[in-house]
């Protein structure tokens, strides 16, 4: 299980996360939704360490600690723990869809060279990439470019994987055909923690959702009553600016 308690992040004078608690356990798949400035991208900043909060503490199944008293090798350990999906693929455009796989798995896990080219195929077969292992970035739909960039980050298989808005960049067909990718991988049973848009994934495939107002936790509950009877106001007015299912009255 991967927990934070009271976490807090500022930019510069900026509060963003005001003492958000928030965990995922083994297994389960969470969606954090919110309005635009919520505190969602910070908050998957800050599990994975691309940024480091102020104050609060971590906990990774038995390992807990303040947050900001971390050694630099307790952060490498926990984020070997960790994939993250970027909104923007972030792959090398001068190395192939194969290559873009190997890099990580070879430099920085340092695995035997024939063992990653191993897992690097069967990953790439796994998200439907495998024919365009030789393909430049450039030479890719976004949607296959995604999917590329989530193979390389199930090659490390984390323990929990982290998607920040990962097909925000993409038209509806492309948004499909990823979606559908990382539904697979909820049927797998990864853990995976999803900062979306889409509220008709977020509705079908999470196991909780969690919805961000001002940088805190307005509300947590399991996907479909949060989608069917919200119990906060400002959940409910959320609801009524992202869907035309429900009324949400008040």
């Amino acid at each position: 299980m991967l927990e934070v308690k009271d976490l807090h992040c500022r930019y510069g004078t900026n509060p963003v996360l005001k003492g958000v608690d928030f965990c995922v356990r083994d297994g389960e798949v969470v969606s954090i939704l919110g309005s635009s400035g919520s505190g969602k991208t910070t908050l998957l900043r800050c599990l994975s360490f691309l940024h480091r909060a102020d104050s609060g503490t971590i906990r990774f199944d038995d390992f807990e600690k303040d947050i900001t008293k971390l050694s630099n090798s307790e952060i490498r350990a926990l984020r070997m723990k960790m994939g993250y999906v970027f909104q923007n693929f972030n792959l090398f455009r001068n190395m192939t869809v194969r290559q873009n796989v190997l890099e990580g798995l070879v430099t920085a896990r340092k695995t035997d060279r024939a063992q990653a080219e191993k897992i690097a195929d069967e990953v790439l077969e796994k998200v439907g990439m495998s024919h365009r292992r030789d393909f430049y970035p450039d030479q890719l739909s976004g949607g296959q470019q995604q999917r590329v960039a989530i193979a390389r980050a199930i090659a490390f298989k984390p323990e929990v994987l982290l998607f920040d808005e990962p097909t925000s960049a993409l038209d509806p067909e492309l948004t499909r055909e990823v979606l559908n990718t990382i539904t697979q991988l909820a049927a797998d049973g990864l853990t995976l923690v999803i900062v979306t848009h889409e509220m008709g994934f977020a509705r079908n495939v999470s196991d909780r959702i969690i919805f961000m107002e001002n940088g805190v936790v307005a509300e947590t509950a399991p996907a479909a009553q949060f989608f069917d009877h919200p119990q906060q106001e400002a959940s409910k007015r959320f609801l009524r600016t992202v869907t035309n299912d429900f009324d949400y009255s008040i």
